[in-house]
């Protein structure tokens, strides 16, 4: 029996459409199919995860197979989409966690050596039989030093934990606290302030095709490409430009002061110097082994309203994050605002 799948998600009696579909009744299946269609109404998702529900629900429809085999794939598949961006944000951390680990070892064998060099110095110092007072010195300036290292150490430490490893950006956690104090100080100013969505078009076969390390090498880029317009944007009195890794192949930009016209006309740019790079790609001893490849980039754009209150951090974010998936919707290498439909 045909079904019009464009109307499905829209009808007002949900239950006589799934029977029409072919949805056995009084089955799991259409609990499952119902479930997974309430999903979609949810905030806690993003909008390509939305958008992935709603295709894997369609697709139920439209194959017809209700088989017990297939109940097990549908259930696995919804899980991959439902956890995919808790996974993105483990990998990350792991990733940030090892590289902390490394840090504090390597650091660990260093202030370990020092420690023994002022044992040495404290026990040369005294039995060379100098005067006191040299003796005080000398054991305080060894003293010193161990815990000027100690103290740039922990310094150290936190800004690692704030930083991307791979890209040198801002990290997830650095965007989150910048991004939390920011908003309450523009939410009570009343000032404009907007937010910046890019996603790396196609890295998947970028990744495929490339490999990881090269894919690493386009993040890289990408990352370059916003640290220098933001060094730009440090001469523009009241504006600032923040950007950072917000996980994968995805990067955000907050920008206080700066309204929904003028940040679009700012991702535009952006697009076009990313695009404009020729990535060339070498190996391990720096040979080129293939140039004059392009990196494109989808940008969502979205500024903070007052009326969104108490939901307005998660609100910017949603908003841009939707503009961004309509921009790879309508093509990929584009840049979309909240404004368009």
């Amino acid at each position: 029996m045909s079904v019009q799948h464009e109307n499905f998600f829209c009808s007002h009696d949900v239950v006589t459409s799934l029977i029409k579909a072919g949805v056995p009744a009084n089955s799991k299946w259409g609990a499952l199919i119902l479930y997974m269609r309430s999903l979609s109404e949810y905030d806690f998702l993003s909008a390509e995860q939305k958008r992935q529900m709603q295709a894997l629900v369609m697709g139920v429809v439209r194959d017809g197979d209700f088989s017990e085999k297939k109940f097990k794939e549908i259930v696995r598949s919804k899980e991959q989409i439902l956890y995919q961006p808790w996974n993105k944000k483990l990998e990350e951390t792991f990733r940030e966690t090892v590289a902390l680990i490394e840090h504090v070892r390597s650091q660990n064998l260093l202030r370990t050596k020092e420690v023994r060099d002022l044992r040495e110095t404290t026990i040369s110092t005294v039995t060379d039989q100098n005067a006191l007072e040299d003796i005080v010195l000398g054991i305080k300036a060894a003293f010193e030093k161990v815990l000027t290292h100690m103290e740039q150490d922990t310094r150290d430490l936190v800004e690692m934990s704030y930083t991307d490893s791979l890209t040198k950006l801002s990290n997830r956690r650095a965007f989150d606290r910048y991004y939390q104090t920011t908003l309450v100080e523009y939410l009570v100013t009343g000032n404009p302030m907007s937010l910046m969505f890019l996603d790396i078009d196609h890295f998947k076969e970028f990744n495929d095709s490339y490999g990881h390390r090269i894919g690493d090498q386009a993040l890289v880029t990408v990352a370059s490409k916003l640290t220098g317009y933001a060094q730009k944007y440090g001469t523009v009195p009241n504006r600032s430009f923040f950007p950072a890794r917000f996980g994968g192949e995805e990067f955000v930009v907050a920008l206080p002061g700066v309204g929904l016209g003028e940040a679009a006309e700012d991702a535009e740019n952006l697009r076009t110097i990313i695009e404009d790079y020729n990535f060339i790609i070498r190996d391990h001893n720096g040979q080129v082994l293939q140039k004059g490849i392009k990196i494109t980039v989808s940008i969502g754009v979205a500024e903070l309203k007052k009326d969104w209150a108490d939901e307005a951090g998660a609100r910017l974010l949603d908003e841009a994050d939707k503009a961004m998936y309509r921009a790879k919707g309508r093509g990929r290498n584009r840049v979309c605002t909240m404004n368009e439909r």
